[in-house]
């Protein structure tokens, strides 16, 4: 097994991926801390192809030889800037980030979530995660986004925000404990 290639997918081209995008997503938001069912792990798939046509829509894939082992994606969106009860404008938003098991800790997050960033434009920059998710929040403190918010939808849900790419802010915002 060799290393990882990234490399972005356009919207057209993206249909193609999604049952491999259900595989993964399939195989890591069953496991902890997400613990989905499987039927749910594997809509991430259905809210892709559902965010397709959305302004600012990203996405890259991690893939060894020809099998897709991670993927992440976004799109413009201020819903959690208003969420966060924060100002809002041309703000993007990283909906999925999900990697194979066998490939954590290699850095293939790091590099599709880098990859997606740098396609996304300026702008602030916003995802929701677990608080329990302490690999991918480490990742995400790593590369600048900080803790502003709970997600008033409830459940534990924490909301993240990059202010500016390649920002390293001194603290968080949001303690989250």
């Amino acid at each position: 097994m060799g290393p990882a290639t990234v490399t972005l997918v356009s919207a057209a081209s993206a249909a193609a991926l999604l049952p491999a995008v259900a595989d993964v997503g399939g195989q890591v938001f069953t496991r902890a801390p997400w613990r989905e069912p499987l039927f749910q792990a594997r809509s991430v798939a259905a809210r892709l192809h559902a965010d397709l046509a959305r302004p600012g829509f990203v996405l890259a894939v991690a893939c060894v030889a020809d099998e897709l082992v991670g993927f992440g994606y976004g799109h413009r969106c201020s819903s959690l800037a208003v969420a966060a009860d924060l100002p809002c404008g041309e703000d993007f938003t990283l909906k999925e980030l999900g990697v194979l098991p066998a490939h954590w800790g290699k850095g293939v997050g790091a590099a599709l979530h880098d990859r997606v960033l740098t396609a996304s434009g300026a702008g602030p920059c916003w995802l929701v995660t677990d608080p329990r998710a302490t690999a991918a929040i480490g990742l995400y403190r790593r590369r600048g986004w900080q803790a502003v918010a709970r997600h008033p939808a409830g459940g534990p849900r924490l909301i993240m925000r990059r202010a500016i790419h390649g920002a390293r802010p001194a603290q968080a915002v949001f303690a989250m404990r």
